[in-house]
């Protein structure tokens, strides 16, 4: 089928959806009411939402389901450490046995080793400490199990909360100081390990989105307002969108069913790409109705005009979106199908609620502007300039032989700079020989169990060693606590081997390093070491699977829509170098790629994408008139991207350093795409306007 052809479909499509609801307000829109209505409804009453980090990676892999395996027979390694810091080593173990007994008796806690049952003149001779301390005695440390072995959110919340109130229930820094006056300056708790993190980043998320949130709304009220002298028409849109956003929960319900900590993402997506085909719609209204159209006509025209590059921008969009699925990942893969089929539905939205809504609405009392009074446009058009786009082309072909900016696997970089969390767990590493993040072993006897001890015990990248088997030659397991003994040699009679690594497993040498060794020991060690390595791994392969697949897919459907090789190689252009620019700014202000900004990618690629699109659509209609191209279509890119911009640039304000990253990672690649779609490819596209012209005039013919 030729592009001449299916150029017409998509408009005759989209823009027959137009025209009947534009004709039948009422009717479409109390459909569309009663659908959104059923899918919320539906999603109520069974729609899942899965909080473990277990739930993002596919259980049947081999890491995953040893790790699981250990979890659900000796207790989760996702364990919650209290650090007791102070200067007297005294009051430090008064304090660990004021807190121990209250942590023991909190639901939700399966164990807590807190100090080994044995007198102090027993280990003396041994050179053996009852308490987890430090060589200098200024550090005590207390290990908390949680008894979930998923981990999920909704119990690990409850869980790091209640261990919270019982250090609030002990004032340490003031009651212990007053208990024990020759304690110089009290005691500082804190807690660290993975389920600190976990609810430090839900409450940190929750409370600067929320205040974050308001900011981003009143900047895009102001722009909307600025831009088109009213919020009346730009409310429609945020209307239509809110209506796609509730029908995607209604087919979230059908398929996956659930939504995990990834996939629960998808409405900010929605949000951040949906809203710019509303836009767009709204700004070819109001030049129809500048140029006489009558308001009822209006939105119909305006959809079909823009239905090619509306359905070209949906479905690569979509399809980069759907890529994820192929990453090996399967919170990115989720996460991808939902959002993609989520981009389709608010494209659906825009072309059907959005045009019953302008019908309703009626005419604006105040004049449109025509075309040419338009002041953004007409600043777009005096910016032209042929040095200008050699630049910004020359600095793009330049950033993509730059280099990347690598990828960041250390997680503790995620969270924020001040965290007491991360402080706590690099001191652990550097100044005890525990940490939060430890391998674990497993053996079926106690033989093998010693075995596994003593190889453990002589690898220079372990600094220490648990099990249960030299309790028991201290003779001493009968008086182990059921939880403590339970972590260490499970019901069946297995036991666990514990090795504690002495450098920092969060830095990537570091954790390769300390993983090759424990692998050569046994291949199915486990760990929250080596989740957290896999994890990582698929994050970066997910990187890799959206840019190449969502490239080849950009291609393929921008080939479907012009059919020619000129103008889809324009319009592809701004996307493919959106990336490159984006790599090399990335890498000069030195924000490398993290499990959580590479979500940036595909939404960074679906508005490159529907750039390029609209403004090459736009000039070949205007027959190559660049002064209408950028004051209609080039307005509306400037628009959708500034609005883009103040509903997640200022997520880069937010302490959670994993959010920032991503917020920035998307500034940088909008305000690339931007940058290329109205300075570099209007002059590309000017300068290639006699064979464009060409080729569409003898596929007229």
């Amino acid at each position: 089928m030729s592009a001449v052809r299916r150029q017409p479909l998509a408009r005759r499509l989209l823009g027959g959806f137009a025209a009947v609801s534009a004709r039948r307000p009422r009717t479409v829109l109390a459909l569309a009411a009663g659908a959104v209505l059923a899918s919320l409804l539906g999603a109520g009453f069974h729609l899942g939402l899965r909080t473990s980090n277990l739930d993002l990676i596919d259980p049947d892999l081999a890491p995953v389901a040893r790790f699981r395996a250990f979890a659900h027979e000796f207790g989760t390694p996702n364990v919650l450490v209290v650090g007791l810091e102070g200067d007297d080593p005294a009051a430090l173990h008064r304090a660990v046995d004021e807190l121990g007994p209250d942590l023991r008796r909190l639901p939700g806690v399966r164990s807590v080793v807190d100090k080994l049952p044995i007198d102090r003149e027993r280990l003396a001779p041994l050179g053996l400490d009852p308490y987890l301390s430090n060589e200098d005695g200024d550090l005590v440390l207390v290990f908390v199990q949680p008894d979930d072995p998923e981990s999920s959110a909704d119990t690990i919340a409850p869980f790091v909360r209640s261990v919270r109130q019982v250090l609030e229930k002990h004032p340490l820094e003031e009651h212990l100081l007053e208990k024990h006056p020759h304690a110089e300056h009290g005691i500082r708790a804190t807690l660290t390990g993975m389920p600190a993190y976990a609810l430090d980043d839900r409450e940190i998320i929750q409370r600067d989105i929320s205040r974050l949130s308001a900011l981003s709304f009143a900047l895009v009220l102001l722009l909307f307002v600025t831009a088109f002298g009213s919020f009346r028409r730009p409310l429609l849109a945020m209307v239509a969108l809110a209506a796609g956003v509730g029908l995607t929960v209604g087919a979230v319900t059908i398929f996956p069913g659930h939504l995990t900590l990834l996939s629960a993402f998808f409405a900010s997506i929605l949000f951040g790409l949906g809203v710019d085909y509303g836009i767009h719609v709204i700004d070819r209204v109001e030049e129809l109705v500048a140029e006489g159209v009558p308001e009822a006509q209006a939105a119909p025209a305006a959809v079909a005009f823009l239905a090619p590059g509306l359905a070209t921008g949906a479905l690569t969009t979509a399809s980069v979106l759907l890529a994820m699925t192929f990453s090996g990942f399967r919170g990115f893969a989720e996460l991808g199908i939902v959002a993609g089929i989520g981009i389709l539905i608010c494209l659906v939205a825009m072309v059907t609620v959005l045009p019953a809504l302008l019908a309703l609405l009626g005419p604006r009392r105040r004049r449109e502007r025509p075309l040419g009074e338009r002041r953004l446009g007409r600043f777009l058009v005096r910016l032209q300039s042929r040095p200008l786009a050699v630049v910004i082309g020359v600095a793009a072909l330049v950033g993509s032989v730059a280099g990347g900016p690598g990828f960041d696997s250390d997680y503790l970089n995620l969270q924020p700079k001040d965290s007491e969390a991360v402080r706590l767990e690099r001191r652990m590493v550097e100044d005890s020989d525990l940490s939060p993040e430890f391998a674990v072993f497993t053996a079926d006897s106690a033989e093998a169990a010693r075995e596994l001890e003593d190889r453990l015990l002589e690898d220079d990248t372990v600094s220490a060693v648990r099990s249960i088997l030299d309790l028991e030659a201290l003779g001493v397991e009968d008086q182990l606590p059921a939880g403590f003994a339970a972590a260490l040699r499970s019901p069946n009679g297995r036991y666990a081997v514990y090795a504690y690594p002495v450098e920092d497993v969060w830095r990537p040498e570091a954790q390769l390093r300390f993983l090759a060794h424990m692998r050569a020991i046994d291949p199915g060690v486990t760990g929250m070491p080596v989740l957290g390595a896999f994890m990582v791994e698929r994050s970066q392969r997910a990187l890799d699977v959206t840019a190449v697949l969502g490239a080849v897919l950009l291609a393929l459907w921008v080939w479907v829509d012009f059919k020619r090789p000129l103008p889809a190689l324009l319009a592809a252009l701004p996307a493919v170098l959106t990336v490159t620019s984006m790599h090399a700014l990335m890498r000069a202000f030195d924000i490398p790629w993290n499990p959580l900004n590479v979500m940036a990618l595909p939404v960074v690629l679906g508005i490159a994408v529907d750039d390029g699109v609209h403004i090459t659509h736009r000039f070949l209609d205007e027959a190559g008139d660049l002064a209408r191209t950028l004051a209609g279509t080039g307005r509306s890119v400037v628009l959708t991207s500034l609005t883009t911009l103040a509903a997640f640039g200022t997520l880069a304000l937010t302490t959670h350093r994993g959010l920032a990253s991503f917020a920035l990672a998307l500034t940088l690649g909008v305000l690339s795409a931007l940058l290329l779609s109205v300075l570099l490819l209007p002059e590309l596209l000017f300068l290639a306007r006699r064979r464009l012209l060409a080729e569409a005039a003898d596929e007229t013919r």
